[in-house]
């Protein structure tokens, strides 16, 4: 039996994130599915507060700017910490033609005030998705999130859920090495996991859908932290960050792109350097953003600059862990210094703190650049 593996492309004309991003656009019969993926960790919560009050409002325009959908609702969202590290899923529906359309969503807390506001174009083509996202769902004290791993301790329901248009016959649903077939009647297909896999938790889960000889292997989606990825940095500073990793040639190209089309370059610039495409993963997508994220905890200066914007968050998201990291903390006569030794790449990377101010800038910057 051939197999197909799942990728973006079976979406359809649809421009989609990567999984890296927390928007994500199905197209079927019944119109346009929209996932938005809120990273828990994105809420606010008053001092001593057991919840907080959300008011999600999304908006899409057509490509002249008109209004085509609207559609406000409020999720109250507990305190728990057993929801860290996991995120919400916001799932909507609408009818739209084809044509090229921008997406706007707001976030407001009732009680705090505070607001967050992130916007996203997308294309909706002729072509339906054939298999859409298979989204994990948890459900515990009757919340719903999408959880960062499939243990099933004090959780009501795990349900597996997946659209297509495909006319699929059968899926085959794998968990911990035991199989399971079910025969396919509608779309979507949902599946409690808790009643098939009793335990703790599931180890290892693997799943496809059969249509006719095609066999489409599919990914279950987990909760991974660079989902806040696009909530964090703004389309300017995704494509700024890219300068670190871009030749000379895509550089050129994506530093004249237009504010409007910043989103798009970003999408383009990964699937060109996608290491394994026809796969829902892009692993030099997600290194990548771990490393943003890592240099962003690891080198801010307060507010003064971001982690990823210094010499030693640029160097880190380029070269990644040095092998070895020496310190002269208190040198008399100079600067204190550290010095970054990746053994791998025969480089040492210096930095020097010459202010005091604990912003160490790169002091043999040549070094940076040769033999690249």
């Amino acid at each position: 039996m051939a197999k197909k593996a799942l990728s973006l492309l079976l979406f359809g004309l649809l421009l989609l994130p990567l999984l890296a991003q927390e928007i994500i656009f199905e197209r079927y019969e019944s119109g346009i599915e929209i996932w938005i993926i809120l990273p828990y960790e994105l809420v606010h919560f008053g001092s001593g507060d057991a919840s907080a009050d959300y008011q999600i409002s999304t908006q899409i325009k057509d490509s002249r700017g008109k209004q085509v959908a609207v559609n406000e609702q409020i999720l109250q969202i507990p305190n728990r910490t057993w929801l860290q590290g996991t995120a919400i899923p916001i799932q909507q529906s609408h009818d739209l033609p084809t044509g090229s359309y921008s997406l706007n969503v707001a976030l407001r807390n009732r009680k705090l005030g505070d607001k967050q506001n992130y916007e996203r174009s997308f294309n909706v083509g002729s072509q339906a998705t054939e298999i859409g996202q298979a989204y994990l769902i948890a459900t515990r004290e009757g919340f719903r999130y999408i959880p960062a791993t499939m243990a099933m301790q004090e959780l009501q329901s795990l349900l597996l859920r997946i659209s297509f248009a495909v006319d699929a016959q059968s899926l085959r649903l794998s968990i911990d090495g035991k199989r399971h077939d079910f025969e396919l009647l509608h779309s979507p297909f949902e599946l409690d996991l808790k009643e098939f896999a009793p335990q703790d938790s599931i180890s290892e889960l693997s799943l496809d859908i059969t249509e006719l000889n095609i066999r489409y292997q599919l990914e279950p989606l987990l909760y991974r932290p660079w989902f806040s990825f696009g909530t964090r940095y703004s389309l300017k500073d995704q494509l700024d960050q890219l300068r670190y990793v871009a030749s000379q040639n895509e550089w050129q190209v994506l530093r004249k792109v237009p504010k409007s089309k910043y989103h798009n370059a970003i999408e383009s610039f990964w699937q060109a350097n996608d290491p394994s495409p026809g796969t829902i993963r892009n692993e030099n997508r997600d290194l990548f953003n771990q490393r943003v994220l890592a240099a962003d905890e690891r080198f801010s200066i307060h507010k003064r600059m971001q982690g990823w914007k210094s010499d030693r968050g640029r160097i880190y998201i380029k070269f990644g862990e040095p092998d070895q990291i020496t310190t002269d903390a208190f040198p008399i006569g100079r600067a204190p210094s550290i010095s970054w030794h990746y053994f791998r790449l025969n480089r040492i990377f210096v930095f020097t703190d010459e202010r005091g101010f604990g912003q160490y800038n790169l002091w043999n910057k040549d070094d940076e650049y040769n033999d690249l």
